[in-house]
């Protein structure tokens, strides 16, 4: 059992802890590292960005594994399937215009175009794409790609479309009319996604909208051939490669390859 004395000691030597805290060292207060808090993306932001068509879906989260990235970015497969896209639309939208052929010429001019460079072109642009981690592009590029080919078969014998609808020609035209309200369906639901994007992507997708809307009209009216709509249609469809081979060439050009840089009309950022 303790004695008094001991005790008085005891609370003698907490009294002196207490009025002499233990103080750390500076050198031992600095060791605890400062972080300095940067942007989330301020190494993926440059200053100036030009968000090109079918280039807006683009994961702009920083992956875990950057260091293991390459710093040369991908090649863009964007302006190969515009160019594919561009001239399949240019060749038929000349035949819907009846430009220097009969009004009942046959179409099958395009089919190898429209299965080879629109078709398959298109399709490979868009796998490319969904690649490179771009949903729309790919989206587009392979619906659009798969577009012309089925479009093709329409036109090959081999594959006995037409010849089916031999006895039947109006219900031909409306099951061409079917087919092409359905893209235009899509074609316009594609547009609404490009409103935020620049003004060249929304005019090629809105004309896109209107040669397959005249198309469709023609199909279900069971117009004759040549007639005043299909001739609009094939008007638009001129415009629409025209406007698909300028996102191309915007796409391309640069300080290093050209004299010149196309604009695209930015309209806004995501």
């Amino acid at each position: 059992m303790s004695s008094s004395k001991d005790i008085f000691d005891l609370e003698k030597q907490n009294h002196q802890l207490v009025d002499h805290p233990i103080h750390l060292h500076p050198q031992q207060q600095s060791q605890q590292p400062q972080q300095q808090q940067l942007p989330l993306h301020a190494h993926l932001e440059p200053e100036d960005v030009r968000v090109s068509p079918f280039q807006m879906d683009v994961n702009m989260n920083p992956s875990l594994n950057a260091v293991l990235q390459p710093t040369t970015p991908p090649p863009n497969p964007g302006p190969f399937g515009l160019c594919a896209f561009a001239l399949t639309a240019f060749c038929m939208g000349l035949y819907n215009l009846r430009a220097g052929v009969d009004a009942a010429a046959p179409g099958n001019f395009i089919t190898g175009t429209a299965m080879f460079y629109g078709g398959l072109g298109q399709v490979i642009a868009g796998l490319l794409e969904y690649r490179h981690g771009n949903t729309f592009g790919g989206t587009t590029f392979c619906s659009y790609g798969l577009y012309w080919i089925s479009y093709a078969t329409l036109l090959i014998p081999a594959f006995g479309v037409t010849a089916a609808y031999a006895d039947f020609p109006e219900d031909y035209n409306t099951a061409v009319g079917t087919y092409l309200l359905g893209w235009t369906i899509f074609t316009f639901l594609m547009w609404t996604l490009t409103w935020k994007s620049n003004l060249a992507s929304t005019a090629l997708f809105f004309c896109l909208g209107m040669t397959y809307l005249f198309s469709t009209i023609s199909s279900l009216a069971h117009l004759e051939p040549g007639n005043i709509v299909q001739k609009f249609g094939g008007g638009m469809g001129v415009v629409t490669s025209s406007i698909a081979w300028y996102c191309a060439m915007a796409d391309l050009s640069n300080n290093q390859n050209s004299y010149y840089t196309l604009p695209l009309g930015q309209l806004g950022r995501r």
